[in-house]
């Protein structure tokens, strides 16, 4: 398998009422510690007279920053329990932000840790998994007698296309879930030979849910 991580495939929200009290669990790709806080925050904002806003997030490859906050539940009955759940799917670049509406019956602290993996679960399920793999990023610049041809070959190999640049020659801006010299070199089989490939970088680009 090459370079990568798994992730959450897309936002998603699910909520469950447990003894009256309403529990919303929301889902965010991150990529920074600051872009969780703005997550944070707009939940807050969504939410305004909720009772708790608690959360967790594992962000990073290599460096790593795991957070979690019980936002005055008891010590360890939320944040904590959020975390684990993100964990154990073995998921990263994540935020579970899950909102409590107390409902006037107390849970206990096991009541507690139930509810919030559970709702944590409940949204991590409704968002899917997806594979990040680490991709080459570069532009085919092609004749415009090539372009059906290529544009063909790029979407019967499920190479996905970022831009398209008409100028004098068609400019491609693609992903390559390949190595870029193989795409190149087939690509260039297409053109005759007068491709033009130009590796501009790498980005983690999602593949196949699993």
């Amino acid at each position: 398998m090459r370079e990568g991580y798994f992730s959450i495939g897309n936002r998603a929200t699910d909520e469950i009422i447990i003894n009256k009290s309403r529990f919303i669990g929301d889902v965010f790709h991150v990529s920074s510690e600051e872009e969780a806080l703005e997550y944070i925050q707009s939940v807050r904002d969504t939410y305004p007279d909720a009772t708790h806003h608690c959360y967790a997030y594992y962000i990073g490859i290599g460096s790593i920053i795991k957070r979690f906050n019980d936002d005055g539940e008891p010590g360890g009955t939320a944040g904590m329990p959020i975390l684990q759940v993100i964990e154990q799917r073995e998921i990263v670049n994540v935020l579970v932000v899950v909102t409590r509406y107390f409902g006037g019956i107390k849970l206990g602290a096991g009541g507690l840790v139930r509810a919030y993996s559970k709702t944590a679960s409940l949204a991590l399920d409704r968002a899917g998994r997806v594979w990040m793999e680490l991709c080459d990023k570069g532009i085919l610049t092609v004749e415009y007698e090539h372009l059906g041809s290529v544009q063909y070959f790029l979407n019967q190999n499920n190479i996905p296309t970022l831009d398209t640049i008409y100028e004098d020659k068609v400019h491609i801006y693609v992903i390559s879930p390949e190595p870029w010299e193989e795409l190149v070199q087939r690509v260039n089989d297409i053109c005759s030979g007068k491709l033009i490939g130009e590796k501009v970088g790498k980005v983690y680009y999602p593949i196949d849910k699993k």
